[in-house]
C-alpha cells in the first residue's frame, strides 16, 4: 500500500542505495528480516559470524536498520554497481562486487505478528533526491550461488 510508512513509502525490504548508506537494510512499514550483526555504539552492523537479530519496527530495541559491512560504496560522482539476489525468504546485498549483507527469514508485520514474506513488487528507491539508474537487469534464479553465501 502506497503511503504506508510516514505517508510516503510502500511496505518493503529496502536495499538502501542512497549516498553514504549504499548496502544498508531498512525495513519499511513492517518489512522485517533476520540478520547476523554486532552492536556498535547505538547501531547494529552486519557481521557474518555475529548474533542473529530481528530487524523490524516490531523490535524496538534493535530497530529496522542494519548497516552494511564492509563498505564498498564508491566516492560521490562515481557509478556503483548493485546486485541483489532474492530467493524465497533469503536476500543478499552486493555493492561493487562485494557481498556486504545476507538477510534471512523475510517477513512482514501484520496485526502485531510476523508473517512470512517470500514475494512482492520490485521498487527502485529515490529517497526524495536526484538519482540515476542504468543497465538494469532482472532475471529469475533457481539458487543463490554458494560462493556468495559464504
Amino acid at each position: 500500500m502506497h503511503g504506508a510508512d510516514y505517508g510516503f513509502w510502500m511496505r518493503s525490504q529496502e536495499f538502501q542505495i542512497q549516498e553514504g548508506d549504499c548496502g544498508d537494510y531498512w525495513g519499511v512499514a513492517g518489512g522485517s528480516f533476520e540478520i547476523t550483526a554486532r552492536k556498535q555504539n547505538e547501531e547494529y552492523v552486519y557481521e557474518p559470524t555475529g548474533e542473529l537479530f530481528l530487524f523490524s519496527e516490531a523490535n524496538e530495541e534493535v530497530g529496522r536498520r542494519c548497516i552494511k559491512m564492509p563498505d564498498a560504496e564508491k566516492p560521490t560522482g562515481q557509478w556503483n554497481s548493485i546486485e541483489l539476489y532474492v530467493l524465497g525468504d533469503t536476500a543478499v546485498h552486493i555493492v561493487n562486487g562485494v557481498t556486504n549483507m545476507i538477510l534471512y527469514n523475510s517477513s512482514q508485520l501484520e496485526s502485531g505478528s510476523l508473517e512470512p514474506l517470500a514475494r512482492g513488487k520490485i521498487q527502485l528507491q529515490s529517497e526524495g533526491a536526484e538519482v540515476f539508474y542504468r543497465n538494469i537487469l532482472i532475471e529469475p534464479i533457481k539458487n543463490i550461488p554458494a560462493a556468495i553465501l559464504r
